[in-house]
């Protein structure tokens, strides 16, 4: 089994945060507010590393399946 080599959780994180702040904006939303009360539509930078973790949990997700079918096709 080879493991791939993946781009860098915090990096992907960000990048998947942007995008999701984007595609809301496009629906209109301008405010999303956790259940703790913290603004989630800022920059990845300025997010608490509870919030932060909401994304590097999905990008995670995304990696291992990944790795999984990776593993699985050779």
């Amino acid at each position: 089994m080879n493991k791939l080599s993946l781009p860098d959780i915090e990096e992907v994180s960000a990048e998947v945060h942007a995008a999701w702040i984007e595609a809301k904006r496009a629906q209109g939303v301008t405010s999303r507010i956790a259940e703790d009360g913290e603004e989630l539509m800022i920059p990845y930078e300025q997010l608490s590393e509870r919030a932060k973790e909401l994304d590097r949990a999905a990008v995670r997700s995304v990696y291992d399946a990944i790795q999984r079918i990776n593993s699985t096709s050779e």
